[in-house]
């Protein structure tokens, strides 16, 4: 079997020995409309997990693309695509990191964490948002 019929085995020996950022293909619809079949995604290991987030998360040997919630001391993994069901972690799981960019075929990159104008921390955006042009 080579390492592309196993995507697992190519993902553990190539991105999660990385603390950098890296890009993954979303596969399917279960995270749209936000995020098409087929865009990219860059993905950092380094962000911290948080409530809403868009996460990669090996879960029961499969890794996951989906939004992390924490409900009433559950943590749960959503489809943002309602024709699917929601995934509830128990403590056999992985996190892989936040998806931080998208980026579709023939559209600007799109953006999940930027910075407040006014503090300069790093914010959280449920709808991806372009990148504001550097003066």
């Amino acid at each position: 079997m080579s390492t592309l019929d196993n995507p697992k085995a190519l993902f553990q020996a190539s991105c999660s020995t990385n603390s950098e950022p890296f890009a993954l293909q979303n596969i399917g619809d279960m995270m749209s409309p936000e995020f098409s079949q087929n865009c990219i995604l860059i993905v950092d290991p380094g962000m911290q997990i948080h409530h809403e987030a868009y996460v990669i998360v090996d879960f029961n040997d499969e890794l996951f693309f989906r939004q992390y919630f924490e409900e009433n001391g559950k943590k749960i993994l959503k489809c943002l695509n309602s024709s699917y069901d929601e995934i509830e972690l128990n403590n056999n799981f992985e996190f892989r990191g936040c998806i931080i960019q998208q980026k579709q075929r023939k559209q600007k990159p799109l953006h999940y964490y930027l910075p407040n104008k006014i503090s300069g921390n790093l914010e959280f955006n449920l709808i991806g948002r372009e990148k504001p042009k550097q003066k």
